[in-house]
């Protein structure tokens, strides 16, 4: 089969913008300028729209291809809970320590762009699930637990720590003192 060469090139210049979009906001510039987009995507202004005709296809395609990368290993939902959670944080500390530009952009823009808000909603969904499958004897029986665990070991609990000036080592160590210490306490009756 041949492929056609204005195809090929028009969709590596569409990689190449929504790469710069993800580049940009990475390097904490929550709303990146169609000029700044262009420059680093090595394209014209207009190239830009030609391939995203408003503002709110570029930020869809820029949040599908950020939210298609691969997921890290789930940790197993067996052993002590203390060993658990450890596992869960060596990895999601480093999540969130990485997409913190990316949820301050998506949060910028979630009131304007549905398709930012849908993607905000359904990460929060995905990391919750991760939480309840984790932890799934200690919040069977108890869906206190898994609101208060999700809300500990989520993005806002993290980004409150880091905006505080608490290093990501330390952020860790108080998001795990949180934790334990719910996963501790004695079962709701």
């Amino acid at each position: 089969m041949k492929v056609d060469g204005r195809r090929a090139r028009a969709e590596r210049t569409r990689q190449a913008i929504v790469a710069a979009v993800l580049a940009l906001v990475k390097e904490g510039d929550p709303a990146p300028t169609a000029a700044a987009i262009a420059r680093r995507a090595g394209v014209s202004v207009r190239s830009i729209a030609q391939h995203f005709p408003t503002r709110a296809a570029l930020f869809a395609a820029a949040s599908s291809s950020y939210h298609a990368r691969p997921a890290a290993p789930e940790p197993p939902a067996t052993g002590a809970a203390g060993d658990r959670l450890a596992a869960l944080l060596a990895q999601r500390g480093q999540e969130l320590e990485r997409s913190r530009p990316v949820r301050a952009s998506a949060a910028r823009f979630a009131q304007d762009f549905e398709v930012v808000a849908a993607a905000v909603a359904e990460s929060a969904e995905r990391r919750r699930g991760v939480v309840a499958r984790v932890f799934a004897a200690e919040t069977a029986h108890d869906r206190d637990l898994l609101e208060l665990l999700d809300l500990v070991l989520g993005g806002r609990v993290w980004d409150a720590l880091r905006e505080r000036g608490v290093p990501p080592a330390r952020a860790r160590a108080l998001v795990e003192r949180l934790a334990r210490a719910l996963l501790e306490r004695p079962p709701r009756t």
